[in-house]
């Protein structure tokens, strides 16, 4: 996660930064290991100085919150204290947003984990050719099957309960139109959602 230390008009000098780092990573990362980033801006203030703090986490919530007091590291360490708050209000809100789902508001679907150890060589890969060899000679042993349940969810709760997951990727069906959707964490940390239907 890439934190940035700022300060308005003012240097906040390399103990300030180390502080500052210390205190967001160990803030964000007991809740939302996987967040995009987080700055920290210092200003000075009429009672002394003021800290602001801002969080944008991989499920698109962006969090703020400020502190306040005669020395800026304990000017931060308020600002960390509420942000932590907030975050935890936030993780236990995922948790809880639960629908009391009936046998309808989910299908199960049969998830199968291949090995590809076992293809040609390397160059079907490289070649594209690896539907060729899954469906021809040297196919990949299928290493274990399993039940995976569809549910079905909003945008919004499919979200919140991929966050928690922690898992690569998702599928679920769109309440809005019922029909099958992805969501999947990128490179960077954001979440990609694919929508077969697009706005039909």
């Amino acid at each position: 996660m890439q934190i940035t230390v700022s300060g308005k008009n003012m240097d906040t000098g390399p103990a300030f930064q180390e502080h500052a780092q210390v205190q967001l990573e160990a803030a964000i990362e007991k809740y939302f290991p996987r967040a995009v980033s987080g700055s920290v801006t210092l200003e000075k203030d009429t009672a002394g100085f003021a800290v602001k703090v801002h969080v944008n986490l991989s499920t698109g919530m962006d969090m703020e919150a400020s502190g306040k007091a005669g020395d800026a590291h304990q000017a931060l360490d308020v600002a960390a204290h509420h942000i932590e708050k907030r975050l935890r209000r936030y993780k236990r809100r995922l948790r809880n947003h639960r629908h009391d789902q009936q046998e309808t508001d989910q299908m199960d679907a049969t998830m199968t984990v291949l090995s590809l150890s076992d293809l040609k060589d390397e160059e079907d890969i490289q070649d594209g050719g690896v539907d060729e060899a899954i469906s021809g000679e040297g196919a990949p042993a299928i290493l274990a099957e399993m039940d995976y349940p569809i549910n079905i969810m909003s945008l919004e709760e499919a979200i919140m309960r991929f966050d928690i997951s922690g898992q690569p990727a998702m599928m679920f069906r769109n309440r809005s139109h019922m029909g099958l959707n992805m969501i999947y964490r990128r490179n960077d940390g954001s979440i990609g959602w694919v929508d077969p239907r697009g706005n039909r």
